[in-house]
């Protein structure tokens, strides 16, 4: 979705202040968290019980994240419109309104309102000491390798439509969206 919205032209717009932090985690890192939490219960079995956050500790601004994911496919919008949070929601419910009336879909909800203001981020201080996590794919690099995965993916597809294979292009799915 975060992909799509450049086709839309949706990727100007800025719901709230902007300044809402969010954590993400590249999916390397949640990998080595779970082996580590098996290598914990295969010996010490400190973490027995236990409920851990993980992240990749870095917390960014949610809109320079979506900027940045765009720039790896060389987007990069020229203007920034901020949208307070009221008239967003307002709008989104709205467009729910429309989307269960005309059964079409809408980029924008109350619930992608809700989501695109809120700070999400948490504290893996207890990962670190239990388990010795540390996010080793840092999360510049984690989001340039899943675009380039993505990429190949959208490559994969644009290419089996094009030879027009009926028996590939049942065989494909739509890749993961980012």
């Amino acid at each position: 979705m975060i992909h799509e919205l450049i086709a839309k032209g949706e990727t100007s717009f800025i719901i709230g202040t902007g300044d809402n932090l969010f954590d993400f985690m590249y999916v390397d890192n949640a990998v080595d968290a779970h082996i580590l939490a098996v290598e914990n219960l295969l010996t010490t079995q400190t973490a027995a019980g236990e409920a851990f956050f993980i992240s990749n500790q870095e917390p960014v601004y949610f809109w320079d994240f979506l900027a940045f994911i765009w720039a790896q496919f060389d987007h990069h919008p020229k203007h920034r419109y901020h949208i307070p949070t009221e008239i967003a929601w307002f709008v989104g419910l709205l467009l729910e309104w429309i989307t269960w009336i005309m059964g079409a879909a809408s980029t924008l909800d109350t619930s992608s309102v809700r989501e695109a203001v809120r700070t999400t981020y948490s504290n893996n201080d207890k990962a670190i000491r239990v388990l010795g996590y540390k996010a080793k794919v840092p999360l510049s690099e984690g989001v340039r390798l899943a675009c380039d995965d993505y990429k190949k993916r959208l490559a994969v597809l644009s290419s089996s439509k094009t030879e027009g294979d009926g028996a590939m292009n049942g065989a494909l799915h739509a890749p993961s969206k980012l």
